[in-house]
């Protein structure tokens, strides 16, 4: 996973793009795998695929019939490692990013057999896309790097207007940890659920970094109050997983919240 030089100061979107940028000028191989630590684009495909299943489809199947007549969205769909594996499963997928290359997404897609998808480039707040246009809607590894509260709040507001009634969300954010990072104990991660509060009074934490790194991390209470003022119902609250090579499940470094829109 690359990572810019220096702290960025002139705000998310910008560092993002050109540092995005920068790696589809260099190979396709560095664009593919930008977004995550795999060694080709296959394998970034792959983890998309592991990641889609573990962390969304999951999440999304007892709330979904009939997949094949739904649409989906990805905010932050990156270099579509992640947005495959969902067009698979469903009529027609969206992805929304706030990089301008788009049309090598597509042409990867594309040599993969997967034509059933539109791609937006976004402004890095707003969703480019009609209200109550989409059935399911997620995000993962994206709402990490927002550096202002008020930019995750708008989405909040965002995913609510473009889904339908009914539909369901599966969002995952930064998560304040101390003992639970890549740690199976499932009493670490419980203390620091717990002591997100104490950690964060504000709800929140905003954090100077370089672009790819952790700028905003939410607690669940927070985020929780922020998607019920939103009008979703809270459904589940989620942390994001690792799976190493012996089996063990290592907590990751969000959190998560299933949200179903009245």
């Amino acid at each position: 996973m690359a990572t810019g030089q220096q702290i960025e100061t002139r705000g998310h979107v910008v560092g993002f793009k050109e540092e995005i940028s920068k790696a589809a000028e260099t190979n396709d191989n560095t664009f593919f795998t930008w977004f995550d630590a795999a060694k080709d684009k296959d394998t970034a495909f792959v983890r998309g695929s592991w990641d889609f299943s573990l962390h969304m489809a999951q999440e999304f199947a007892p709330h979904i019939s009939r997949p094949e007549e739904k649409v989906i969205m990805e905010i932050g769909h990156g270099a579509g490692r992640i947005l495959a594996a969902a067009s698979r499963s469903f009529k027609h997928a969206i992805g929304v990013d706030i990089h301008e290359n788009n049309e090598k997404v597509a042409e990867e897609l594309n040599a993969r057999g997967i034509d059933n998808f539109t791609l937006y480039q976004s402004d890095g707040k707003n969703l480019p896309v009609p209200d109550d246009s989409v059935d399911c809607a997620y995000s993962f590894i994206v709402f990490q790097h927002l550096e202002k509260i008020e930019v995750f709040e708008h989405y909040l507001q965002e995913i609510n207007r473009v889904l339908k009634p009914g539909g369901v969300a599966v969002i995952y954010f930064g998560r304040k940890y101390k003992h639970s990072i890549n740690r199976d104990s499932r009493l670490r991660y419980l203390w620091d659920k717990w002591m997100e509060g104490f950690r964060m009074p504000k709800g929140y934490e905003e954090l100077p970094a370089k672009v790819n790194m952790t700028n905003l991390r939410v607690s669940l209470s927070y985020a929780r109050a922020q998607a019920s003022e939103c009008g979703f119902k809270v459904h589940k609250e989620l942390v994001s997983k690792k799976t190493v090579p012996d089996g063990v499940t290592l907590y990751g470094g969000q959190n998560g919240l299933v949200l179903f829109k009245l």
